[in-house]
């Protein structure tokens, strides 16, 4: 579930927080899971029910909370400038506090949130089976912080991994923009293709 909304978002129902909405139609919103993913493989799907734009952010980002002055998405100064995160074992040693997969494009965006944070402070790199996804497709993330590896599925079918060298404890996050509501679910890892 969605347990942290930051900036023009909210529930689609107030019962059900793995369901959720951006409220603003120029703005872009972000919601945070507070399950801590530590060690072991995590798998979770995102699926898009209505969008007016398909330029979303869905990924994994460190464990912690954002203030009332928190905006825009997690790659960003202004949202890095009003999230306070906890640093947990392995986290020193590791410099991906945020990670994330870019449905325009398939692009994979990380930040190591180094101060100071200008603007744009983040990378961003293609990787091998990178794909952009339409919106009726369902995205599947898996997590190994046993491999250090954040996968990319589309439909059930593996694209790839997305991004190695991962360590420490990470939450679930997405951020998009418009008139867009975005689900997410627990899932079961599809077998490899």
């Amino acid at each position: 579930m969605f347990d942290q909304l930051v900036d023009n978002v909210e529930y689609v129902n107030s019962h059900d927080k793995s369901c959720i909405k951006n409220i603003w139609e120029r703005g872009w919103a972000t919601a945070l899971s507070n399950n801590i993913l530590r060690a072991g493989k995590h798998y979770a799907t995102f699926e898009v029910k209505r969008s007016a734009q398909l330029f979303m952010l869905f990924g994994v980002i460190r464990p912690g909370q954002s203030n009332q002055n928190a905006s825009g998405f997690p790659l960003e100064k202004e949202f890095f400038n009003n999230f306070s995160y906890r640093l947990g074992n392995g986290e020193s040693n590791n410099n991906v506090h945020c990670c994330m997969y870019g449905t325009k494009n398939g692009t994979c965006y990380s930040s190591d949130w180094v101060p100071p944070v200008n603007d744009w402070d983040f990378s961003n790199e293609t990787w091998e089976g990178s794909q952009l996804m339409s919106s009726s497709d369902e995205l599947g993330m898996l997590l190994d912080l046993d491999e250090g590896t954040l996968s990319i599925y589309m439909n059930g079918r593996k694209l790839g991994v997305m991004k190695r060298g991962l360590a420490g404890h990470y939450c679930w996050a997405v951020s998009f923009s418009k008139e867009t509501s975005v689900a997410i679910k627990r899932g079961t890892i599809p077998p490899s293709c």
